[in-house]
């Protein structure tokens, strides 16, 4: 257990936001020793109290604060009052700053990836590291062969990719190309039929598309979409209908659809 790392009269001199947020770094700490199981009962007990005293240094109440009897319930309690005082600390709460997720389920990966439909992304101009390493989640759940990455795309080097691909960055194979559309166009001599996912005019609907037994999607910035010189690389263009006033939705999201569509066709 980490200790507190402030006594009574130095916490009392901080300004209140800068309280809650060292507050909010010491649970933080504690919860990942508590997700790694490096608590026992007795570093329980005095986590508990201290966190108790700590709030009444606040004038916080603690009358309804009951202490938690399981595992999991340790998990939850900690990462609400993490985000409580995260909350009124004034910083609010970015991606950056969520808590690990509990893994419970996941197969110990044996070997090198074994894709279950030769299918690839490529993943054109993003900036977003946290769209990136949802892509690459994905391309594990759906069972995609790999990831193509335009150079200035963040890939499995950035910590942010990482943290949200849920440690999927590290088995799924990735590759950067300066000259992404050439690489795409390489691509069709192996078979491959590049397909973009943009919303523009003569575009398939994605559950109309008559899906090639080897493909590569095509997503891009999330801002203007594909690139130019990469759209005519593409073969064809598939998108998702929409049903409200917006005309598309998150990158990500959008690729999750289709890559789970593809993979729901090719494995019946």
């Amino acid at each position: 257990m980490e200790t507190f790392p402030f006594s009574e009269k130095r916490f009392a001199s901080l300004p209140p936001a800068r309280r809650h947020k060292w507050i909010a770094i010491w649970l933080q700490n504690n919860y990942e020793e508590l997700l790694n199981r490096r608590f026992n009962d007795k570093n329980l007990e005095r986590f508990f109290d201290k966190y108790l005293s700590v709030r009444s240094w606040l004038d916080e109440p603690n009358a309804s604060i009951r202490k938690p009897r399981s595992y999991r319930k340790w998990l939850e309690f900690v990462s609400e009052h993490f985000h409580e005082h995260r909350r009124k600390s004034g910083k609010g709460l970015a991606e950056a700053n969520f808590l690990p997720r509990i893994i419970t389920g996941d197969l110990q990966p044996e070997g090198p990836w074994n894709p279950r439909i030769p299918y690839r992304v490529a993943i054109d101009h993003m900036r977003s590291a946290f769209n990136v390493g949802s892509i690459i989640r994905v391309v594990d759940a759906a069972g995609f062969e790999s990831v193509m990455l335009s150079s200035g795309t963040p890939g499995k080097e950035t910590g942010q990719v990482r943290k949200t691909a849920m440690g999927c960055a590290e088995w799924i194979p990735q590759k950067k190309h300066k000259d992404l559309r050439g690489a795409l166009i390489r691509a069709k001599d192996e078979a491959y039929t590049v397909i973009g996912i943009e919303t523009i005019a003569d575009s398939f609907g994605y559950a109309e598309y008559p899906w090639p037994e080897k493909g590569i999607v095509v997503v891009g910035n999330e801002e203007y979409g594909i690139t130019e010189d990469v759209m005519k690389a593409c073969d064809d263009f598939v998108h998702l209908p929409m049903s409200g006033f917006k005309n598309s939705v998150n990158v990500a999201n959008a690729f999750a659809v289709i890559a789970f569509h593809i993979s729901t066709i090719k494995n019946l």
